[in-house]
């Protein structure tokens, strides 16, 4: 199993991010370290100019290149582990951290995919951990991280463990 570990920011990043633009969708770079069972997220960066609607995003290539020049010239020894998005729930449509065929497709096999899914809330519920994510609610919002690795052999996916001791308080 492959475990990501989310520092506060990343994760108060990633969730804002989210809920700022929803419904729409949210895309960013996940920035950190890296061994092979493990993903240590310590940044995320937001691309801030991206055409999205309630299915896609799309970015600018040009100023992505802008955005990996800069955080190679400030990382200290950090590197782009991969990107995360948002999934936004809308009516009766569940929003749920699991990625599409177009998700999938993106992401090599050395990185990491997360997913933000926010969903409007019916109660308030204390963030925890569940199966492979970190999930509660926040404003309006019942938010759930997930993600997935690309497989080695051709075009599938496994899950991977989030944990966030920063906001769940549980300690692995």
């Amino acid at each position: 199993m492959v475990d990501v570990y989310l520092s506060l920011p990343s994760c108060l990043t990633m969730v804002s991010a989210a809920a700022e633009i929803y419904p729409e969708e949210t895309v960013g770079y996940l920035v950190g370290y890296a061994t092979k069972s493990k993903f240590i997220i310590e940044y995320a960066a937001v691309f801030q100019a991206i055409e999205s609607d309630q299915e896609f995003a799309w970015i600018d290539e040009n100023r992505t290149a802008r955005i990996n020049r800069i955080i190679n010239r400030f990382a200290e020894g950090m590197e782009i582990l991969g990107t995360f998005h948002s999934h936004a729930g809308k009516g009766s449509r569940k929003a749920v951290p699991l990625p599409s065929p177009a998700d999938v497709n993106h992401i090599l096999p050395d990185e990491v995919e997360l997913i933000v899914a926010l969903n409007h809330k019916r109660k308030e519920v204390a963030w925890n951990e569940g199966n492979y994510t970190i999930y509660g609610t926040v404003d309006k919002f019942h938010v759930k991280i997930g993600g997935f690795v690309r497989t080695t052999s051709g075009r599938g996916w496994k899950r991977v463990h989030i944990n966030c001791s920063g906001v769940t308080g549980v300690i692995r």
